[in-house]
């Protein structure tokens, strides 16, 4: 009985899925130069009283994962910055009558732990302010939503971790997405989103250097990350700073990547800029076996197992991106339907 349980939670969430048709990419299309950048978000070290990782360990997780800048935000006070250096920067994390709040270098608000409604402290009573940016992922979030099926799936990773070697296997299959995009679309939907770990390390067996981390650095920094495109390299701490306001990235779930892009008369667009109506966006997978869903306010108008494809923006509204790994499929039953990418929205107007 155990085995199939956990076969079961395995292979889950299990989806019936409806693919559209859609325009084949065209082949002389060519995908136009972007910079990418890999950026991890609300990460506590030492200085946080419920943290015991250094600074020493995220550089390391950091060189490990090929991160390029990483926002720590430790409980009530930005110690970190005595550490700072132009790859990591310092924040806080703290309570406000609003709710939890985050500070990204001292200076980019973020409305922590939007879907945690299980504790007062955590859930935002304030305005959904445009200069804000929205958490759309949180680990602790996912756990609050579902805990026994959380429950089962540690369970499970922990019995086959001999083989994974990763506590965090599908772990985003626990992700509510539905109803987290709802939550988002009817409170929120003209901010910017962006992923946070909200990394705590609780346990240390350390006789050298670099040693056992539980949860380390290493697993979180493969697991979520802001992948951040740029027309423009970035340089500095504000130019990092800029693009998240902007908006110019999208959540990357295990190291999942996507080039995603519109094309106007004025040019080429990337994440989180204004579309003139008529462009089309262009999105090209790096992996197979991958769905991709778009939605324009929230309504799903495509969804496609091509990793190639293209899309006429005709209409007004915000279009946004979500792509979906799977197992296995017979017919239009897909085993192990988890999301893996989400990203911020083309404005068409």
């Amino acid at each position: 009985m155990i085995f199939f349980i956990l076969l079961y939670v395995n292979f889950s969430p299990v989806r019936v899925v409806k693919l559209n048709s859609v325009e084949a990419k065209d082949s002389k299309e060519t995908k136009p130069s972007f910079h990418v950048y890999k950026v991890v978000a609300h990460v506590h070290t030492q200085f946080s009283f419920d943290s015991l990782g250094k600074p020493s360990d995220i550089k390391k997780a950091m060189e490990e994962n090929r991160i390029d800048f990483v926002f720590v935000t430790d409980h009530n006070n930005d110690e970190y910055r005595f550490f700072e250096d132009e790859k990591i920067f310092a924040g806080v994390e703290k309570n406000t009558q609003e709710g939890r709040l985050l500070l990204l270098a001292n200076q980019i608000p973020v409305i922590s732990h939007p879907h945690n409604f299980e504790f007062e402290h955590y859930r935002w009573k304030g305005e959904f302010k445009q200069d804000h940016l929205y958490e759309f992922i949180d680990p602790k979030d996912v756990i609050v939503w579902n805990k026994f099926k959380t429950s089962l799936a540690l369970l499970k990773n922990i019995l086959i971790y001999p083989f994974t070697r990763d506590i965090t296997y599908k772990w985003n299959c626990l992700i509510p997405i539905g109803e987290w995009r709802k939550l988002y679309f009817d409170r929120a939907k003209d901010l910017k989103i962006v992923g946070g770990l909200d990394l705590h390390v609780k346990f240390v067996y350390q006789e050298k250097t670099h040693g056992v981390l539980i949860p380390s650095y290493r697993a979180g920094f493969r697991w979520l990350v802001n992948m951040v495109y740029c027309k423009e390299t970035l340089s500095s701490k504000d130019d990092v700073l800029n693009s998240l306001k902007s908006g110019n990235l999208y959540l990357s779930i295990n190291q999942n990547m996507v080039d995603i892009w519109v094309k106007d008369d004025e040019g080429y667009k990337i994440l989180g800029e204004k579309v003139k109506s008529g462009g089309r966006m262009f999105v090209i997978l790096s992996n197979k076996k991958r769905v991709s869903k778009v939605f324009k306010d929230n309504h799903e108008i495509l969804t496609t197992d091509r990793r190639e494809f293209q899309l006429e923006l005709s209409e007004k509204g915000k279009y946004w991106l979500e792509v979906y790994e799977y197992d296995f499929k017979i017919f239009n039953l897909f085993f192990g339907f988890r999301p893996v990418i989400i990203t911020n929205s083309f404005t068409v107007g």
